[in-house]
C-alpha cells in the first residue's frame, strides 16, 4: 500500500523520540510504500484534492535517517493512508490541512468513502481542542476553569490557593505555570496568556503531579500502552519536550475507566490514535493532532507498539 505521512520539514525531526519516524520505520518493514509531505503540500483543483509528496527510504540512524526523492504529484486516490501528523499548534496553517483533507474522503467518520482513509479524521481534528475538550469530563478531571474575566481566575485562585495556569493552545508544556494565592506575578501570568491565547485555563494544581504525568496512547479508543513523564529538578513540567524523563508506568483501574468513558466518543469522531495525560486519578489532556512518546514507550515493552498501529491502519483500510 502507498502510506503517505504529512509531517513537520523531516530534517527537523528527532528521531529518537519521534513517534511519526517510528511509525514510517514500520510501515517500510512492512512492505509498505513511505511518502512525506509537509503543510503547503496540498492542492485543490476543481474540486479534487492533489498531493505534492516525495517517496521516502527510512532507517534508524539519527544521521542519515531519510533518503527522499524529488517531489511527486499525485492524485490523493493514489494514496491508500494518510497520517495527519504535524506538531501544534492548531493554528490556520492546521486547521486548512484538514479542510482540504476532508475533499480526500466524503464518507463518515467510521466509514470514509473513498481513498485514502485519513488519519486521525481531519471533522474529529477540528472538534477536538486538546485541552478545552476533556472539560467536559467533570468526573475525571482537575476543577478546572476556562474563562477570559481576570475577576474569575482571581477567586478561583482564592478558593484553590494554588493553581496551574495554561493557554488553550500550548503544547509541550510551554507556557504553562504554577500560580499560588498572594503571588504578586498573578495577575500577570493571566493578563501575559490572555493576550496571546483569549481564553485561559485554569486548573486547580494536583500534589501528584509532583510523581509525574502518566501519557497512555490509544489505537481505536483501546489502550496501547503508557509511560510515565517526570520531571527534572530545575523544572515543574513534566513533558518531555521541556526535559522531563521515561520512566515504567502502570496502568490502574481509574485510568482503565478514564479510557472507557472516552472511548465510544473518540470513535464517534474518528480518532484512530490519541494520547491521553493523566496526573494521579485525574484526566489533563486527550491529544489528537500529533500524538507522541511511541519511541520512549517501546522502551518499557516487550511488544512492538508501532506494529500494532499500522496493522490497525490496514485493517482499517481493508474495512473501508
Amino acid at each position: 500500500m502507498n502510506l503517505a505521512f504529512l509531517i513537520d520539514p523531516p530534517e527537523s525531526l528527532h528521531i529518537a523520540k519521534d513517534t511519526s519516524f517510528a511509525l514510517m520505520l514500520e510501515a517500510q518493514r512492512r512492505g509498505h510504500s513511505v511518502y512525506v509531505l509537509e503543510r503547503g503540500d496540498l492542492s485543490l483543483v476543481e474540486g479534487k484534492l492533489h498531493i505534492t509528496v516525495r517517496a521516502a527510504s527510512v532507517r534508524d540512524d539519527e544521521h542519515k535517517p531519510f533518503t527522499l526523492s524529488a517531489h511527486q504529484h499525485h492524485p490523493a486516490d493514489f494514496f491508500d493512508i494518510l497520517f495527519i501528523r504535524t506538531d501544534p499548534p492548531f493554528n490556520t496553517d492546521y486547521i486548512t490541512d484538514t479542510w482540504l483533507l476532508s475533499h480526500a474522503s466524503t464518507g463518515s467518520a467510521q466509514a470514509p468513502a473513498s481513498k485514502p482513509i485519513i488519519l486521525n479524521n481531519p471533522h474529529g481534528l477540528r472538534t477536538i481542542n486538546e485541552k478545552i475538550w476533556a472539560a467536559q469530563f467533570t468526573d475525571f478531571t482537575p476543577q478546572t476553569l476556562i474563562t477570559a474575566k481576570i475577576s474569575e481566575y482571581k477567586d478561583f485562585l482564592k478558593k484553590h490557593e494554588t493553581v496551574v495556569v495554561k493557554p488553550t493552545d500550548g503544547f509541550g508544556g510551554s507556557a504553562v505555570f504554577i500560580v499560588k494565592a498572594g503571588d504578586k506575578n498573578a495577575a500577570v501570568v493571566f493578563e501575559t496568556l490572555r493576550k496571546t491565547s483569549g481564553y485561559v485555563i485554569v486548573q486547580a494544581y494536583l500534589p501528584a503531579a509532583t510523581e509525574g504525568d502518566k501519557r497512555i496512547l490509544l489505537l481505536n479508543g483501546e489502550v496501547l500502552g503508557a509511560v510515565l513523564r517526570h520531571h527534572s529538578g530545575e523544572d515543574h513540567r513534566n513533558n518531555f519536550a521541556a526535559g522531563g524523563k521515561a520512566q515504567k508506568a502502570t496502568i490502574t483501574a481509574t485510568d482503565r475507566a478514564i479510557c472507557a468513558a472516552l472511548k465510544p466518543h473518540l470513535l464517534e469522531l474518528g480518532i484512530f490514535f490519541a494520547g491521553i495525560d493523566i496526573i494521579g486519578r485525574k484526566l489533563i489532556e486527550v491529544n489528537v493532532t500529533s500524538p507522541t512518546c511511541l519511541r520512549e514507550m517501546q522502551r518499557f515493552y516487550d511488544e512492538n507498539l508501532a506494529e500494532k498501529v499500522i496493522i490497525a491502519a490496514e485493517r482499517k483500510y481493508e474495512r473501508s
